[in-house]
């Protein structure tokens, strides 16, 4: 996932949803990004604990790991990423799109049926899936379009370009990730005949 936001971001179609207030954050405040991720990241576990309230397991504070390893590795994979022959052309540019929509896909595809410990955005959308009983492709959409549409704002206010952080291939991500999720779960119960529910109570 962390390569995923890195192929973004260095796609200059704006960063994935999942980043894209982080990045927002540090174009701001001229702070690390990796720093950002951890401190918006720790804030969605808050907002888990006030959507499960009586519901939030201990198990669930093991983010707070997550959102460390996450903030390093973005940085380490933006690194990574760099050696990668890139040019400004339209193609390249499609191309690192595309690998980062599939690259978080697939994270979120392994990553939640395990029941460890999720990062916080997608532990914020099981969440909102353990309260109300909706798929979790759906809501990550929704959550994805949230997160796109308050990194704008925050841009629009308080940076000099309001397409800082958010551009057009920020908006694709946020619908296409949750798409890409469904399908890779649809090829995954097509050929196992067991379909994968990324969504755990415990």
């Amino acid at each position: 996932m962390s390569l995923g936001v890195a192929f973004s971001i260095t796609s200059t179609l704006g960063t994935t949803p999942v980043s894209s207030i982080s990045y927002a954050l540090a174009l701001i405040t001229n702070i690390d990004i990796g720093v950002t991720t951890f401190l918006f990241n720790a804030a969605l576990i808050l907002i888990q604990f006030l959507i499960l309230r009586s519901k939030f397991h201990k198990k669930r504070l093991l983010q707070l790991i997550n959102c460390i390893l996450f903030g390093y590795f973005t940085d380490v994979a933006l690194f990574l990423v760099s050696f990668v022959p890139f040019q400004h052309t339209v193609p390249f540019y499609l191309l690192y799109l595309i690998l980062s929509i599939f690259l978080i896909a697939f994270g979120i595809f392994l990553y939640m049926p395990a029941n460890i410990s999720p990062l916080p955005g997608e532990g914020c959308v099981e969440a909102v899936a353990i309260v109300t009983g909706w798929r979790f492709s759906t809501i990550k959409i929704g959550f994805d379009a949230t997160t796109v549409t308050i990194a704008l704002i925050m841009c629009g206010l308080w940076y000099t370009n309001v397409f800082g952080a958010v551009y057009i291939g920020t908006v694709i991500s946020a619908f296409m990730v949750g798409f890409t999720l469904r399908q890779i779960n649809n090829l995954y119960a097509h050929i196992t005949g067991h379909e994968v529910n990324p969504v755990e109570e415990g």
